[in-house]
């Protein structure tokens, strides 16, 4: 468990230095295992991962899991109003995604702001990596206190370079490379981790979708699980949460048509 903590906390240091992803009526058991999830996904295994080598084949290839064609079908918008970007700079191709963006017009609010702005329509595929059904449900779900102030720790442990993690040390090293104090990452990543927290209330189950899916309200992103990997789809193209969720739900299939 203390790994998964410090893994958690190396992630928010990695977005400093960038800057500088829960249902009370589905079964679980005291190891946070969605039961029903076992039941229904492939592998039977909580803790398998990796076996959809179909899924991770495309993580060269984003923009071909999720063709613009599908896209334009799902979102009924106009090609002439398109544009795409492939963000696949990092090394990584689990932190790759592929962005189909509308200029519609559409006008709504954004955090910190009193008025309505004007807002992009926004399709992303992104985050194809192996994981497990075990990992997921830790991973997606609401965050309690006590979860918050074992980050808090964990994350004071990799500034003070206590935590013996190759990882957490390569992240801690390059804050050094880039002059980002103890003190800033302990203070950014306090922010972080609450923002974090804030995002986690807002996971809810779906149902019958992959081994395993959750819809995240705030950011109106969706998380599918099949056969040991996972991936992502955020869809923010309408001020009505359950269109963006209908919405990511269709192309969530046509990823799985794919790749069962």
């Amino acid at each position: 468990m203390k790994s998964i903590k410090i893994s958690a906390a190396t992630a928010v240091l990695c977005l400093i230095l960038f800057s500088c992803g829960n249902s009370d009526n589905k079964k679980q058991n005291g190891n946070d295992i969605n039961l029903d999830a076992v039941i229904n996904s492939k592998s039977k295994d909580p803790d398998a991962k990796g076996d959809n080598k179909c899924l991770l084949d495309y993580q060269g290839k984003y923009d071909a899991l999720l063709p613009e064609a599908d896209v334009l079908a799902a979102t009924g918008f106009s090609k002439g109003v398109m544009e795409t970007k492939y963000n696949n700079r990092l090394k990584n191709p689990e932190n790759h995604e592929f962005m189909y963006k509308f200029k519609n017009g559409r006008m709504g609010k954004v955090s910190g702001f009193n008025k309505e702005v004007q807002l992009p329509d926004v399709v992303v595929i992104r985050s194809i990596k192996p994981m497990s059904l075990t990992t997921f449900n830790q991973s997606y779900r609401e965050v309690t206190d006590e979860q918050m102030q074992a980050a808090n720790d964990a994350l004071d442990e990799i500034a003070e370079g206590n935590t013996g993690d190759a990882d957490a040390d390569k992240a801690m090293k390059k804050a050094k490379e880039q002059n980002i104090s103890k003190e800033q990452i302990k203070k950014t990543g306090g922010t972080l981790t609450g923002a974090f927290k804030e995002v986690s209330k807002g996971y809810r189950a779906v149902e019958g979708l992959g081994d395993a899916a959750c819809w995240n309200i705030v950011t109106n992103e969706l998380y599918v699980l099949q056969n040991g990997v996972k991936f992502e789809i955020r869809t923010d193209i309408s001020n009505d949460n359950e269109k963006n969720k209908s919405a990511a739900i269709r192309l969530a299939k046509i990823v799985l048509d794919k790749c069962k």
